[in-house]
């Protein structure tokens, strides 16, 4: 295909395009027509100009007779990154992303020129895995500042990445990350299949990607975990683990994921493996108080009143006496309240969220009691029930659902419902897998897994070098 054909057919390819400039030039000598493609405000003109335009225009030696733009990328143009492509619809989504596209007189196709551009967010701390103690930086949209992240701190040639597109219209471009000699190869196939599998017109997050390629969608605990923070990441390579970095989003995959992660915290490796085992017992306590409370009270006052001291249950039974709905009842109330006050100061702007759900809790709270619809003791226990569900971020999600379903088991046949509703879920949470690997992978009496780094951590001499999750370690 010949020079005026191919610009024929990119014109019309991307006529619609208000963003897309041309530039047509010649070299000085004469005989050397060409025409530039790029995206304003996606690619640098200033890189264009100094790495392609003025070295072709300046040139003013001999020409070959074929094969024009392999020369013209070999002697004249001063970019690293410069490929020859010849299919259209790589030409068409090169352009888009702020490549730029030359095409020559002599030779068919095109150089794809990489003069990327676009803005994008400064490295900054996450917001929701702040740390007192190690670094402060966290992952950015565009993943190849991501990826550049991951080998600073893995320099090894063992680092391997898969680059894949995902989205029949976006054509987000993802990377799968592993280290050679620690992956479990079951679980890297598994990850692959998951990706390749995945049809849909436009993925735009990590998160579309953990949901389509889960084989159960309507599970309440997540298949993979999610991390904004590159030591984080480097670590979970480094356990045998695969990471799946997704262009346009901040956070990256880890795969696979177990339950004991979500009481886990990267400031656990800053600080003695003595305060790291206490922070996690709280979060697991949290995580218990968060979904048993309610369900517990709920069940002790109406079946089982008698585990109370006198005074205590006549307390709180007159208390209940002067309200107008069920314990039930009363503590639905309190939870939506609190979740809605929650929601309502994530949404406000944050010079004033904070504000606005400490006052509402306190104003609504206090009124509540005084007006009598619903009794001091709920308050103080849905109270502190929602407090301690905020401690582990990764299940404020499901310790709303799980919670929920403990104080219908409850309200149905007290502790005893309390706990065959337990049991469902322990049952629940051992059925499950994640990419082949036991989602209670790590608990005691389980044989898969580490123990080092699971309940408590362990003092960092008795940690292996590497692999030590999912893969034997490898010489």
């Amino acid at each position: 295909m010949d020079f005026e054909q191919n610009i024929k057919i990119m014109d019309n390819l991307l006529s619609d395009d208000p963003t897309l400039k041309i530039r047509n030039f010649e070299n000085r000598a004469g005989g050397l027509r060409c025409r530039l493609y790029f995206s304003d405000g996606m690619a640098s003109s200033q890189l264009l100009m100094d790495g392609v335009v003025r070295p072709i225009t300046e040139y003013e030696g001999q020409l070959p007779q074929g094969g024009t733009l392999d020369y013209i990328a070999l002697v004249a143009l001063g970019l690293p990154e410069v490929t020859w492509t010849d299919e259209t619809e790589k030409m068409i989504a090169s352009v888009t992303y702020g490549d730029a596209l030359l095409f020559a007189e002599g030779q068919g196709g095109c150089l794809i020129i990489g003069c990327k551009n676009f803005p994008y967010r400064a490295i900054s701390e996450p917001e929701d895995e702040k740390v007192a103690k190690g670094p402060k930086e966290g992952f950015v949209e565009p993943m190849m500042m991501n990826i550049s992240m991951l080998k600073r701190r893995l320099r090894t040639n063992k680092l391997k990445l898969e680059m894949k597109t995902v989205g029949q219209k976006s054509g987000t471009a993802c990377c799968i990350c592993y280290l050679e000699d620690a992956v479990d190869m079951n679980v890297l196939e598994r990850v692959r299949q998951g990706i390749d599998g995945i049809e849909m017109d436009g993925v735009f997050s990590s998160s579309y990607i953990d949901e389509l390629m889960n084989p159960t969608p309507f599970s309440l605990f997540q298949r993979a975990g999610a991390t904004a923070r590159p030591d984080a990441a480097a670590a979970k390579l480094l356990e045998g683990r695969v990471i799946v970095i997704v262009d346009g989003t901040p956070e990256v995959l880890t795969a696979p994921y177990i339950f004991l992660e979500n009481f886990q915290s990267p400031e656990d490796y800053y600080v003695s493996y003595h305060h790291a085992f206490f922070s996690r017992f709280l979060r697991m306590a949290g995580f218990f108080i968060a979904i048993s409370l309610v369900p517990i009270y709920i069940a002790i006052l109406n079946y089982h009143p008698g585990t109370l001291s006198v005074g205590m249950i006549l307390s709180i039974v007159q208390a209940q006496a002067q309200t107008p709905f069920s314990a039930v009842s009363e503590a639905i109330i309190l939870m939506l309240s609190f979740d809605l006050l929650r929601e309502a100061g994530l949404r406000t702007p944050s010079s004033i969220g904070q504000t606005l759900s400490i006052v509402g809790a306190l104003v609504l709270g206090q009124s509540a009691v005084e007006a009598n619809i619903v009794s001091p003791a709920m308050v103080i226990v849905v109270a502190l029930s929602g407090v301690t569900g905020l401690i582990i971020n990764n299940l404020k999600n499901q310790i709303i659902i799980l919670r929920l379903l403990l104080i219908a088991f409850a309200s149905l046949g007290g502790l005893w419902g309390y706990v065959l509703g337990v049991s469902v879920i322990l049952g629940l949470l051992a059925d499950k897998k994640s990419f082949g690997i036991d989602y209670l992978t790590g608990m005691p009496a389980v044989a898969q897994g580490s123990h080092e780094d699971s309940i408590f951590r362990a003092p960092f001499k008795f940690m292996k070098k590497r692999g030590r999750f999912v893969s034997r370690e490898k010489d």
